[in-house]
């Protein structure tokens, strides 16, 4: 077993949490971009689904920038969105 002790420690630096940790990169974009913290979870997620890199959503749907929609992102939210509802619905495919 590896011995723990204080030089095991490391602090990252504010990129290398937001690049590491899913939830403060979507924390830190909900408070840039004034948006629910939720709908940019789900955005980067379905990127993830479908292995389409995070700038994707952001650069269409945060920044807004004149992206051709991707159809599988677009199905990817949809899916997520019906998976958290309560209930027996199952996305349909």
């Amino acid at each position: 077993m590896p011995d723990y002790n204080a030089s095991s420690i490391v602090i990252l630096e504010q990129n290398q949490v937001l690049e590491r940790f899913f939830w403060a990169k979507a924390h830190d974009l909900a408070l840039t971009y004034r948006r629910p913290v939720e709908w940019i979870e789900r955005g980067l997620q379905a990127c993830e689904r479908v292995r389409v890199p995070h700038d994707y959503f952001i650069d269409r749907y945060l920044k807004k920038l004149p992206i051709p929609k991707d159809q599988g992102v677009d199905a990817a939210m949809r899916d997520l969105l019906l998976e958290a509802r309560p209930g027996p619905q199952k996305p349909s495919r």
